[in-house]
């Protein structure tokens, strides 16, 4: 049997109500060469006890389990990337799964791209449906992120799969205290600047968004976790010959992300006041705008959370 090349990484925070579809899904694959990685983010649902089970059962690919305190997802990778020892890694959540025959395109992809000078490839996910989210790339070859997000435009979210050294260059991302909503795209657009990626029109992923999961509580996250959120917004803008469109919208987020840090003195001095340039300004009234709109939307969670919703 060829050597193990890929580890796929699961951060979980009391997922183990759902996180069996992820691992029937592993089980299916028809070549099973891989490692499968669980980070356990603090979870107090007895997750261990399970993911113990499966460890002792499986046969056919091995199952690594860690455990940390609750940090959040950035915080999980931080801990994965300490401890893969494969030359490729991708992450799957606990709430999705892949394709019969996700891992062993995976080797189909690695093998093509590894003499290319890339960062490793990204593929495509869907919904259980089979809505591909943001439909398919315009072309298969190298794009960087940006590219994707600026030029391509493509809104759905992807499965990429990394090389490991150069991964471990950019790690560990940094953590804020006291937040545990940091995107881990801060980090993923640190190694963009080292190398792009590969696009594939092929979907390795099926995503199925939980109500209680990031993706659903982008405004819990807004709200909560302010630091982070400027400071991704910040790695947007420091790219040059952004379009102009987007660049504004990175704007009008930092500015709301800035006054919302304003009201925790722990976090008044952590984000640089939003002067760095001329189209920041353009972004104040429409930032503050947006970051009472945050603060609207976040109470009303909190109501509802209290009283159910009306």
């Amino acid at each position: 049997m060829e050597a193990c090349e890929i580890t796929i990484i699961t951060p979980v925070y009391n997922r183990a109500h759902c996180i069996s579809h992820c691992y029937e899904s592993l089980r299916k694959q028809t070549c099973k060469n891989f490692v499968w990685m669980v980070i356990d983010d603090g979870s107090t649902d007895h997750l261990e006890l399970l993911i113990q089970k499966w460890q002792s059962e499986e046969k056919e690919f091995k199952i690594a389990f860690y455990q940390k305190e609750n940090g959040g997802k950035s915080t999980a990778y931080n801990l994965a990337l300490k401890h893969i020892q494969t030359p490729y890694w991708t992450c799957i959540d606990s709430d999705d799964w892949i394709t019969d025959i996700t891992v062993e395109r995976y080797y189909h992809w690695i093998r093509y791209t590894e003499h290319l000078d890339v960062a490793g490839f990204a593929g495509l996910d869907s919904t259980p449906d089979g809505t591909v989210l943001g439909g398919n790339f315009p072309y298969e070859g190298i794009a960087s992120l940006m590219d994707v997000k600026t030029r391509i435009r493509h809104e759905g979210d992807m499965n990429m799969v990394y090389r490991t050294a150069l991964s471990k260059r950019f790690s560990p991302m940094p953590e804020v205290e006291g937040e545990k909503d940091f995107e881990p795209y801060y980090f993923l657009l640190k190694m963009d600047e080292a190398a792009p990626l590969y696009l594939v029109n092929e979907v390795f992923c099926i995503a199925d968004y939980q109500s209680d999961g990031l993706t659903q509580n982008v405004w819990r996250a807004y709200f909560r976790s302010p630091v982070s959120m400027g400071m991704l917004r910040l790695e947007f803008l420091r790219r040059k010959h952004l379009p102009w469109g987007f660049a504004y919208r990175q704007c009008i987020h930092y500015v709301s992300s800035w006054l919302l840090a304003q009201k925790n003195p722990a976090k008044k001095k952590q984000l640089p006041f939003p002067v760095m340039r001329p189209l920041m300004i353009l972004a104040w009234i429409p930032g503050w705008l947006f970051s009472k709109i945050i603060v609207y939307k976040n109470d009303k969670r909190l109501r509802e959370t209290e009283n159910g919703p009306s």
